[in-house]
C-alpha cells in the first residue's frame, strides 16, 4: 500500500510501534502474589516471635485437639491392640513427644496455635478417609503403615515443605508430622482398631 520506501519517523505513542510484529518476552507481572492461608500464618508467626508477641489463651479448636476424649486408654495400648511391636511403639512414643516439645515451646504464639490446630484437623481428614477404612477392614499392618505414609505424612509434609518453606521456627519434619499422628492417638482422637466390636 506504501511502498517499498515509505519511512515512519517521529512517532509516539507511548509504548513500541512497529509495522509489523513486536515480540517482547519481558513480562512483567503486577498481579500481587497469590498467598495461601499456611504461608500467610507461617509469616505471621515470624513476626509475632521476633516481635515477642505473646498470646496467653489457647484457641478453641487446639483445646479440641488437646483434650483426651472419654475412653482414652493411651498411646502404647493403641497401638499394642493395632498390632504394633514394642519397637514400633517405643518409635512413635519418640516421634509424639518430639512434636510435644515444640508445640510446647511455640504454645504462647497464636499463629502457631492455628498451624497446629489445622494441621491436627487435616491430619485427621486423611486418616479418617485413607487409613480407618482399612483398620475396619482388617487390612494387614504394612498396608496400614503405607496407607499412613503415603496419604497422611506425604501430603501434609508436601505442604509444610510448599506453603511453610520459610519457616524458620517450626521447622516440622516428617518425625514431627508422625509425632502429631500418635498426639492424636494417644488422646484417643485416632484409633488403631475398631473398638465398636469388642
Amino acid at each position: 500500500m506504501f511502498g517499498d520506501n515509505y519511512k515512519q519517523e517521529n512517532i509516539n505513542a507511548g509504548r513500541d510501534v512497529a509495522g509489523g510484529n513486536i515480540i517482547n518476552n519481558n513480562y512483567i507481572n503486577n498481579y500481587p502474589e497469590k498467598v495461601t492461608w499456611y504461608q500467610r500464618r507461617f509469616r505471621k508467626l515470624a513476626l509475632e516471635i521476633e516481635q515477642d508477641e505473646r498470646y496467653e489463651k489457647t484457641i478453641d479448636d487446639l483445646v479440641y485437639y488437646n483434650t483426651i476424649l472419654d475412653g482414652s486408654i493411651g498411646l502404647e495400648k493403641k497401638l499394642q491392640d493395632g498390632g504394633c511391636s514394642k519397637e514400633e511403639i517405643n518409635c512413635a512414643i519418640r516421634q509424639k513427644l518430639k512434636f510435644a516439645k515444640k508445640q510446647e515451646k511455640y504454645k504462647y504464639y497464636q499463629s502457631a496455635q492455628y498451624i497446629n490446630s489445622h494441621l491436627f484437623a487435616e491430619i485427621l481428614l486423611k486418616f479418617n478417609d485413607c487409613v480407618k477404612p482399612l483398620i475396619y477392614s482388617k487390612a494387614d499392618k504394612v498396608e496400614i503403615l503405607k496407607a499412613v505414609s503415603n496419604n497422611v505424612i506425604a501430603p501434609i509434609l508436601n505442604k509444610l515443605y510448599t506453603e511453610g518453606a520459610d519457616d524458620d521456627y517450626l521447622c516440622y519434619d516428617a518425625e514431627d508430622v508422625y509425632g502429631m499422628v500418635y498426639y492424636l492417638t494417644g488422646s484417643c482422637h485416632i484409633n488403631w482398631k475398631n473398638y465398636e466390636n469388642v
